[in-house]
């Protein structure tokens, strides 16, 4: 995935991210000269590893703007640049979507489970607020996209509900 950030001093930085797992990706930008590891610790904090060295990182946001406090090196502030209008995927239905961008804090359910409509399956935390995803039908838990400590987009699909009237 490639993102274009702009900095506080008018730099541009394309930035190219790999998922390599549920808990990690890699990240390429021409500006840092090096493939970074980052690896989330939860509540905006990260790892970040060139293989010989590491650091920690802390990440605010408000909107499409990031701040990056990195140990030892410094602060920036980066703003995501639109890079043309992207076209939202449609969610299957039982789908359920971060409602903004955050930090998976507690996933509530597994998969298998079945649950209420209303019952709260996973708690997002974004901007220092606690956001309930709830299940919107009574079903059965098809999948859990997200694991405790997860940072997630707005419209990213964490979890899915398959409603009872669908089962068979």
């Amino acid at each position: 995935m490639k993102q274009v950030y702009r900095r506080s001093d008018g730099q541009a930085h394309e930035v190219h991210v790999e998922l390599q797992s549920a808990r990690s990706a890699q990240v390429n930008s021409g500006a840092l000269g090096a493939v970074l590891t980052v690896t989330p610790l939860g509540r905006g904090r990260f790892r970040l590893s060139d293989g010989a060295r590491s650091w920690t990182a802390w990440v605010d946001q408000d909107g499409s703007r990031r701040f990056v406090t990195v140990e030892g090196v410094g602060e920036a502030r980066f703003e995501r640049e639109q890079t043309g209008r992207r076209r939202r995927k449609e969610a299957a239905e039982g789908s359920l979507a971060s409602p903004m961008p955050g930090t998976v804090v507690k996933v509530l359910v597994a998969e298998g489970d079945r649950v209420e409509k209303g019952q709260d399956l996973l708690v997002v935390e974004a901007m220092k607020m606690e956001i309930k995803v709830s299940a919107p039908a009574a079903g059965t838990v098809k999948a859990v996209r997200a694991k405790e400590g997860d940072p997630c987009d707005a419209g990213q699909i964490l979890a899915e509900v398959e409603p009872a009237g669908d089962q068979g």
